[in-house]
């Protein structure tokens, strides 16, 4: 234990020089330790035939940190993504209820999610095709998807139902 003590003594300005050079600004603590263990490992699984430890300790240390950026920043995505979603669908349902009163019930029941949106955001608020991309973080090309096939199912919607508008 004491020999991994020296080891983690001599090598702690490598971990933090390995921080600062991957511009790591947060959680810090949480950084050292993954240094700390990667550093560890490396002097437990470190062969001297086959180079020196430096060069093994760095870059077990700098893959252990990338590979913890890599899996936070995956999870922080994920949460993100799902987060945009509901407040995207709250807003939605909230929408709807205000153009009941100027289209059928039944045609806003056969909508996607995403052309409700569209319609909601188009006639609710006047927003363009561009402006709705921007405010849902996709591309122009989906929100002009959404839009043809709304106005396709309005159209044939009143064809049949003429006396419902």
């Amino acid at each position: 234990m004491e020999e991994f003590e020296n080891i983690a003594e001599q090598y702690t300005p490598l971990i933090h020089h390995m921080i600062k050079r991957l511009n790591i600004y947060k959680d810090k603590e949480e950084f050292i330790q993954i240094g700390l263990i990667a550093l560890w490992e490396a002097s437990r699984a470190f062969d001297p035939a086959k180079g020196q430890f430096m060069s093994y300790a760095f870059l077990t240390i700098k893959g252990r940190m990338l590979s913890h950026i890599q899996k936070t920043n995956k999870i922080h995505h994920r949460e993100t993504s799902k987060e945009i979603e509901m407040e995207r669908a709250n807003q939605d349902d909230e929408l709807i209820l205000t153009l009941e009163w100027l289209i059928p019930k039944a045609f806003l029941d056969t909508l996607t999610s995403n052309q409700s949106c569209w319609l909601t955001h188009h006639i609710q608020y006047g927003k363009t095709t561009a402006e709705i991309a921007a405010d849902l973080h996709i591309t122009v090309a989906s929100v002009k998807s959404w839009k043809r096939t709304t106005i396709k199912k309005l159209q044939a919607y009143y064809r049949l139902h003429p006396e419902s508008f």
